[in-house]
């Protein structure tokens, strides 16, 4: 039974493998993650083979047929004789037609890791990340903000926040959705994928030295939403640690190795995204109270902290991109008015004016968009796609009292 039991796991770990590029784009990227069927087939053979593993060390006796019908005869010569030839082709592969990957060539991943406070990008780096055909160049200060310079500007502004407000899609300043409010400004934007609301804060507590009297705090209320609640840990969510950035620049394969070793370790990293339908129905069918309590609770929380440091900021929200139904067919997003509407009341209930955050900008929602207005991911907008107003203009005088 023990041998059985070892057969399993090889197995299981064999298969993982054999999906982890796929894997470690799921840890930032939903698009990656829409398995074909014979990746599903072959992801749920893992979860299988673990469970049967477990439950034989538990229960051998009611397990044992299980086993038997997985390893028997010539099943079990089959599974032998795969793996040598599953192994020899991943060799073979991984030798003769991998690119060398280096910080001198595109990585085909965005590096970030987390330092149980915040997750940020790699520190002191230049590098690029490719995204389908397009290549997105990175620059980075000591703390892991991502520059973008105005040839035109003397003055800086750090911006905070996750990977909406990153720009996975922005090269350069001018095709930053903010650049049209800070014109006259450098970017210095402390944000990651998988960074959210309280780590936010994390990062102004303990880096206050180098805040300035003024900052951008954003709201993704695409996820940030979920963040907030008490059960939300990056760790759970990030492959890397801080320190293994540097390493990872040098040699990117090593990547993936460290996501295979903590998938293995049954590390929790989301290997599924849901898509628009189920995030909408996850939304509709939470209790909007509890987001309310969760919503005005970590803004004190922001404005707490603004007090103690004494900077003022700019707080903006970004709509969630599943308030947009998909039809591929049209190649078209159509806006959901009932999500909407629902989404509009948490903000205009949840966030108001104080004296550290004086201003509040929302994003404008067209009621149609073009399936080429989302990223890559397709789990964010195209920052060229988000225009903000004010958000007593979006709210009326009325629904702040």
């Amino acid at each position: 039974m023990k041998f059985n039991s070892f057969l399993l796991i090889l197995y299981s770990e064999i298969i993982s493998f054999l999906i982890l590029v796929k894997i470690k784009q799921c840890l930032y990227s939903s698009r990656a993650c829409l398995m074909k069927p014979l990746e599903s087939f072959l992801l749920s053979t893992i979860f299988a083979a673990n469970n049967i593993s477990i439950a034989d060390e538990n229960s051998a006796e009611a397990n044992s047929f299980k086993t038997k019908q997985l390893l028997s005869g010539s099943n079990l010569f089959k599974l032998l004789f795969g793996v040598k030839n599953i192994l020899l082709i991943i060799i073979i592969y991984f030798t003769l037609f991998t690119n060398p990957l280096n910080a001198k060539n595109c990585l085909s991943f965005l590096p970030y890791g987390f330092n149980e406070s915040y997750v940020h990008l790699p520190q002191s780096a230049s590098f690029c990340v490719k995204q389908g055909k397009t290549k997105y160049t990175y620059k980075t200060d000591n703390y892991g903000g991502r520059l973008l310079n105005n040839n035109n500007a003397n003055n800086k502004i750090q911006i905070f926040g996750d990977s909406q407000v990153l720009g996975l899609d922005v090269d350069n300043i001018e095709q930053h959705y903010l650049n049209t409010l800070y014109k006259k400004s450098n970017f210095i934007i402390y944000a990651a994928p998988n960074n959210g609301p309280y780590e936010v804060i994390n990062f102004l507590n303990q880096n206050n030295k180098i805040l300035q009297k003024k900052i951008i705090v954003t709201f993704s209320f695409s996820t940030d939403l979920y963040r907030i609640l008490n059960y939300w840990n990056p760790k759970n969510f990030v492959a890397l640690k801080d320190y293994e950035l540097d390493e990872i620049l040098e040699n990117p394969f090593k990547y993936r190795l460290i996501v295979f070793k903590n998938l293995l370790l049954n590390k929790n990293f989301t290997l599924s995204r849901y898509d628009n339908k189920k995030m909408q129905d996850l939304f509709l069918n939470s209790d909007q109270d509890e987001f309310y309590n969760n919503l005005t609770k970590y803004f004190d929380e922001l404005n707490e902290t603004a007090t103690n440091l004494d900077i003022g900021i700019d707080f903006i929200v970004t709509f969630p991109y599943w308030v947009y139904s998909i039809d591929k067919k049209n190649n078209k997003l159509s806006l959901d008015k009932r999500l909407s509407l629902k989404v509009e009341k948490l903000i205009c209930n949840s966030f108001r004016n104080t004296k550290k955050i004086s201003k509040i900008l929302v994003s404008q929602v067209p009621e149609t968009l073009q399936l080429k207005d989302l990223t890559f991911d397709k789990r964010h907008l195209r920052s060229k796609k988000i225009s903000l107003i004010n958000f007593r203009e979006l709210c009326g005088i009325d629904t702040l009292k």
